[in-house]
């Protein structure tokens, strides 16, 4: 069958059916007001058989736009499907997120390395600079001192970092939950960037119209695009960076989970469950132990890593991916994280690093500490100078508790029980086995550091003669701030045994009187410099009960068991956060010495500031006393002369407060210390009668010491006895020609003015 059309229609057309033509012979024609396109057949027949009448075309264009428009829409879908697929994070396979988070602990691994080997550069090339200004010039003593530092810390560094080369790179494999909480950031990431993009594109409209017209027409474009060639919403491929070997699953098991042998592979996390540090037997097995217990308090741990067995547990530098690593000593935290891991109560101990904010020593407890410390070392007399480093103690970690007493201001709180009356008494026993340092005790209860006996060479405790004792030393700074010049000593005195330094010990400083507590500020301020150096102690640091705010002027400070607010206030402000934790220790009884003798320490000279715990070594008491003996025994470092030189008496001070004169130590190879002129010697010279004319009384001066007194004048006899407030005036005395009236002096005068003035007497409030 054929079709018919006229000329010019479209050749795809298709043909009437060919019934039409029989019912166009059958049917009338239509009447006039009958609508042609309505008549079926009809109106072809019509059309066919009149001459010169066009055929209706069909309507492309509608059709073109409407397959255009339906797949535009078909591709918008597919757009909008694949920013939701993008948004959820589904296009990243969990591999890829776990490594993710395992290349971020190779990061920081590699950056630690890199920073000790930087700092290992740096303190190298102090060094050699140090070292050749020593081979130019000399240095200083402060620059000595840098050096050595350097020296040990360059060495530190250099261990530490061949130990980092040997240690190949153990992740800790996150577990689901860590994934699961990683993908969920990335939605909250990628959903920000689409608001943040949408808002960005509002705005542009908004403000430049055919901008906005120009982009839709592009995202029209796109999406008719995009219906041709639909995204595929699977998985995306690893990106290459992340196929690092050390990035690859594990394939081995690592370590017990606490069950009959079960085993737990590495990254896995049964029932996100923990297991006791004391089933660890090896160095990843510790790792994963603390790992799983920081993972149930939420800390996002990014690696642990430089684990360690110590003689008393396990030490382990601790990464976290965010927040800080304080964190894990917060009360709580640590309480649980103790729990897990069956930790004694102080068997956790976080050292958070100054120089990496996300980096933490986390040490675990699992044994008793400083039990193989042994006994505080004896000292001979006279053997050491106060500026060589005494042995006190020992750290957690088994450093050695080593310092010099040279130049520090120190302060000890701990409350009764904590050990504070034993630590004073190490530092006064290596104190007096010095040749060149006089000891000294202040303790308004009589006891401090006195169990060395006649080692001490003046130990008051009577409000009056601690303020007197104050009140010399305070002169005897004065005039040392002259003497170091003209002795070219420098910057700071230079303790010898002709001018030894004096180390005064102050117990229980919350019981002095206030006046004693602004001179004991006083000296803080002006004694450093000229030999005379605080080390003090109380059961309190808060200002209320020292009277003022002491620890910044103190090098050394010390926090045994006591409370919160007193660590806080010798440490400052977030020591507690800081890991400075001696909140947490426990004083001693009769019967269990529990954290007696254990401290935090901040200032020790040498060494950087670390919360850890260090404990000093016991001397008892009978000890004490014996070695204290044989020291006074062998001669004790001389003040006499050296006050001399600053017109003040030293031995007249101590006859004056009840102390007896301690035998002196030979001073460059003689027999006896340096001697100098004593109010004492004038008091001996009159044999006990109750007057005397100053010519006799010269004469017997040069007698009984022809080195001292032999050219000594009337004039320097008034000088003598002038600080004491002692003049001459007319005294009837026995002479060769019986008795008369000359100038001459008072037994009694003297003797009242070697006890001086009632303190009672001088103006209230002074020191208010």
């Amino acid at each position: 069958m054929t079709t018919e059309t006229h000329p010019g229609t479209a050749p795809a057309e298709a043909a009437p059916p060919t019934t039409a033509p029989v019912q166009l012979t059958k049917a009338p024609g239509p009447a006039a007001d009958t609508d042609p396109q309505t008549t079926g057949t009809a109106g072809m027949d019509d059309a066919d058989g009149a001459e010169g009448e066009a055929k209706p075309k069909p309507n492309r264009l509608a059709a073109v736009k409407a397959a255009t428009v339906g797949r535009t829409g078909e591709g918008a879908v597919l757009i909008g499907q694949w920013l939701a697929h993008w948004a959820s994070t589904a296009d990243q396979s969990g591999d890829e997120i776990r490594r993710r988070i395992v290349a971020a602990q190779l990061e920081a691994h590699t950056e630690r390395r890199t920073e000790v080997e930087d700092a290992f550069r740096k303190e190298t090339k102090r060094i050699v600079r140090l070292e050749e200004e020593a081979s130019d010039g000399g240095l200083t003593q402060a620059q000595r001192g840098q050096l050595t530092f350097s020296r040990e810390a360059a060495r530190r560094l250099e261990k530490t970092l061949k130990d980092m080369r040997k240690a190949a790179f153990r992740p800790v494999q996150p577990t689901e939950r860590q994934i699961a909480r990683a993908r969920s950031f990335g939605r909250l990431r990628r959903g920000g960037a689409l608001i943040g993009a949408a808002g960005g594109a509002a705005a542009g409209v908004w403000n430049a119209p055919p901008a906005g017209l120009l982009g839709l027409l592009a995202a029209t474009g796109l999406a008719w695009w995009t219906a041709a060639h639909p995204p595929r919403l699977t998985h995306r491929p690893v990106p290459a960076e992340l196929l690092l070997p050390d990035l690859d699953p594990p394939t081995c098991t690592v370590g017990t989970d606490g069950t009959d042998g079960a085993v737990v592979a590495e990254g896995e996390e049964p029932d996100g469950a923990s297991f006791p540090i004391a089933q660890a037997e090896n160095a990843e097995q510790a790792a994963q132990c603390l790992r799983r217990a920081l993972a149930a308090q939420q800390i996002d741990v990014a690696s642990v890593t430089d684990v360690v067995r110590t003689t008393v547990g396990w030490s382990m530098t601790v990464t976290v991916a965010s927040g800080d690593p304080a964190d894990i000593d917060a009360d709580r935290t640590s309480a649980e994280v103790r729990t897990l891991l069956k930790l004694p109560r102080n068997g956790l101990a976080v050292e958070c690093w100054p120089d990496a904010s996300d980096t933490a020593t986390v040490r675990l407890q699992t044994r008793p500490g400083f039990t193989d410390m042994g006994p505080l070392a004896e000292n001979t007399p006279l053997s050491h100078s106060i500026m060589d480093a005494g042995s006190f103690g020992q750290g957690l970690d088994g450093t050695e508790l080593a310092f010099s007493l040279a130049g520090v201001m120190g302060f000890l709180v701990a409350d009764s029980g904590g050990g504070k009356s034993s630590i004073m008494l190490a530092l006064a026993d290596w104190a007096t086995s010095c040749r060149d340092a006089v000891v000294l005790s202040i303790d308004p209860r009589g006891e401090g550091v006195e169990a060395l006996g006649d080692a001490i060479q003046l130990a008051v405790s009577d409000d009056k003669h601690v303020l007197k004792t104050l009140d010399w030393l305070d002169k005897l700074c004065q005039a040392r701030t002259k003497l170091r010049k003209s002795l070219g000593y420098g910057k700071t005195w230079r303790p010898s045994p002709e001018h030894p330094a004096v180390i005064v010990f102050v117990d229980e400083w919350h019981d002095l009187p206030v006046k004693a507590k602004a001179r004991l500020l006083r000296l803080l301020r002006i004694g450093r410099k000229e030999g005379v150096w605080i080390i003090g102690a109380s059961q309190f640091g808060t200002v209320q009960d020292l009277g003022s705010a002491i620890a910044p002027k103190m090098s050394l400070k010390m926090a045994g068991c006591c409370r919160g607010i007193d660590v806080t206030g010798l440490f400052g402000q977030g020591a507690l956060r800081e890991g400075y934790r001696a909140d947490r220790l426990k004083p001693g009884t009769h019967t269990d010495p529990a954290d007696a003798g254990t401290v935090y320490i901040q200032g020790l000279p040498g060494q950087r500031n670390r919360p850890m715990s260090w404990k000093f070594r016991h001397l008892p008491d009978d000890e004490a006393t014996r070695r204290g003996t044989a020291r006074a025994k062998a001669g004790l470092p001389d003040l006499t002369a050296s006050a001399a030189l600053a017109g003040l008496d030293w031995p007249a001070l101590l006859t004056a407060l009840g102390a007896r004169r301690p035998a002196p130590a030979p001073v460059g190879g003689s027999a006896g210390a340096l001697r100098a002129a004593s109010i004492l010697d004038v008091i001996d010279a009159m044999n006990g009668e109750p007057t005397i004319h100053v010519g006799p009384l010269l004469e017997r001066l040069a007698e009984a010491d022809p080195d001292v007194y032999g050219k000594f004048t009337k004039a320097d006899l008034e000088a003598l006895l002038a600080p004491y407030g002692v003049t001459a005036r007319q005294a009837r005395a026995m002479t060769e020609d019986g008795e008369k009236n000359r100038t001459g002096y008072y037994l009694s005068d003297i003797t009242d003015a070697l006890t001086g003035p009632d303190d009672d007497e001088e103006e209230e409030g002074e020191d208010e």
